[in-house]
């Protein structure tokens, strides 16, 4: 409490002497100094859940390469193709698929002034700027009202609100011009993409239809566990974990914390070199797990509001046997479906 008092006051304190500088009668690297010391007087460090016990700071993160190889398949020029994805069976992490229930939109993006190897590495590091590279989008909504849900569309049915594709003059052989068609779940372009391919319009071709490739053989993904430092956390609590420190993530691109939305925590019954192997099966794989919703722009959460998905809370590290835990930052709105961070805890 005093600490508080005081801080409240030092800062009331500096408040007058920044007016009084713009007054003229204060040198200003005098109230920058009185400035620095002000934390130095606060209480101990918290966040938005409380007291940190545990940080993950870029030193904890894993690090991760992913390469995007998108099949290009070549097609009529102008012409009105069907596109189909009933056969799409594994999505981008080699996770099973239904193409009837998990695929929700289907995007049609034509690109202007880049290389499809810069597009993969775009999207690969979750760096696709829309705004920038795009020149035009329409998409396909799937039904999932109807019986059963479409699998397949053609290109003139895919909209912008009530403008529809017009194949002639949007599908057509153009100087830097690029087409992708993007599988997704979600219907937000870019974001939550299963599998996708570039179409490429060919004088004298004669082929019509485009089939969704499988996802399993587009992306290969590495990931380091090993190195990085654990995070220490109290064994027996609390359990509050930080990431204010963290500016990467596993691929190396800025944290952007108003993206994060979800924490999972597991414990998994292995070595973390299994676990390495098998990254971005971490949510299928743990012995136990919990998740946790991060709010907007929250930079902590305290694990004690975990749940599994049957409701149990997350009550310790205590009787669960000689593997490890580990914890996961989410963002559901990235290009990259790789976590933002993976870091090994240790409970001591």
């Amino acid at each position: 409490m005093r600490n508080n008092t005081l801080t409240a006051a030092m800062g009331s304190y500096i408040d007058r002497l920044r007016r009084g500088w713009q007054r003229g009668w204060l040198p200003p690297l005098a109230l920058w100094l009185l400035a620095a010391l002000l934390p130095a007087c606060g209480s101990s460090p918290s966040t938005d859940a409380g007291t940190v016990s545990a940080s993950i700071k870029n030193e904890n993160n894993y690090k991760a390469t992913d390469v995007l190889t998108i099949p290009q398949v070549a097609t009529a020029p102008g012409a009105d193709l069907h596109i189909c994805w009933n056969t799409l069976s594994t999505d981008l992490l080699n996770h099973p698929l239904n193409p009837v229930t998990d695929i929700d939109a289907v995007t049609f993006l034509q690109t202007i002034g880049i290389t499809e190897q810069q597009i993969a590495a775009q999207f690969a590091a979750s760096q696709f700027q829309q705004a920038k590279n795009v020149q035009l989008y329409r998409t396909f909504l799937v039904d999932h009202t109807t019986t059963p849900p479409s699998t397949c569309a053609d290109l003139s049915t895919f909209k912008l609100g009530g403008a529809a594709l017009v194949p002639a003059q949007d599908y057509v052989v153009a100087p830097d011009t690029k087409y992708l068609l993007l599988f997704a779940q979600g219907a937000t372009p870019g974001v939550g993409s299963k599998s996708m391919v570039f179409i490429e319009p060919t004088p004298g071709e004669t082929n019509l239809s485009v089939a969704a490739p499988e996802g399993a053989s587009i992306l290969a993904f590495t990931a380091d566990l090993q190195t990085p430092k654990p995070v220490n956390i109290p064994a027996a609590g609390p359990y509050v974990i930080d990431w204010s420190q963290l500016t990467q993530d596993g691929l190396g691109n800025q944290v952007i914390y108003q993206k994060l939305d979800s924490l999972f925590l597991g414990y998994y019954q292995m070595t973390v070199a299994e676990l390495q192997a098998h990254c971005l099966d971490f949510d299928r794989i743990a012995t136990s797990i919990y998740r946790v919703a991060i709010p907007t722009g929250a930079k902590s959460v305290d694990l004690a509001s975990a749940q599994t998905d049957q409701g149990v809370a997350f009550t310790g590290f205590a009787g669960q046997g000689n593997g490890f835990w580990g914890v996961a930052l989410l963002c559901s709105s990235c290009q990259s479906p790789a976590p933002v961070a993976v870091a090994i805890l240790n409970p001591s």
